[in-house]
């Protein structure tokens, strides 16, 4: 076998993976030259217990806090209505226009597929020829350019 005079080995075996390397920035414990440690021998710190009497006192002086009677909230007097114009917000429809309206949709909804009203064909026309029109500026640009490409190449 022939052996490369720079790594050492012909090519036909992977090389050896480098050794393991320490990194102390993010805690890696895998580097060769760190001492085995077992889990149950790392150092704990036990949490401090509360004192009951502390605890107690505190539980206390929520509840004494809580029993207290408040003063009632003063209530705001009504708004007045302001003379600017009225029609700003628009109208709201009365409650049995509204009534009305859902009982329709209900209805439609409930309806047999043959006696369902087809929804209006405006607005899928208009999708469909904003979809096309923009296919078309955009074959438009494309074609342009390789006309341009062409000519650059060949003219």
């Amino acid at each position: 076998m022939a052996e490369n005079s720079v790594t050492g080995v012909d090519g036909t075996y992977e090389p050896v993976p480098p050794p393991l390397l320490t990194d102390p920035l993010s805690g890696l414990v895998t580097g060769a030259n760190l001492p085995t440690q077992r889990r149950d021998e790392l150092p704990l710190v036990k949490p401090a217990l509360p004192d009951p009497d502390d605890i107690r006192a505190a539980v206390e002086a929520a509840l004494d806090a809580e029993e207290k009677p408040e003063d009632p909230p003063q209530e705001a007097p009504p708004p007045q209505p302001s003379s600017a114009a009225p029609g700003l917000l628009g109208q709201w429809a009365s409650a049995a226009a509204v009534a009305r309206k859902l009982r329709a949709t209900k209805n439609r909804i409930t309806a047999s597929p043959a006696e369902r009203k087809p929804a209006g064909m405006r607005s899928g026309m208009a999708v469909v020829l904003v979809i096309v029109l923009v296919t078309v500026v955009i074959l438009y640009f494309v074609i342009t350019s390789l006309v341009h490409t062409f000519s650059q190449l060949f003219g």
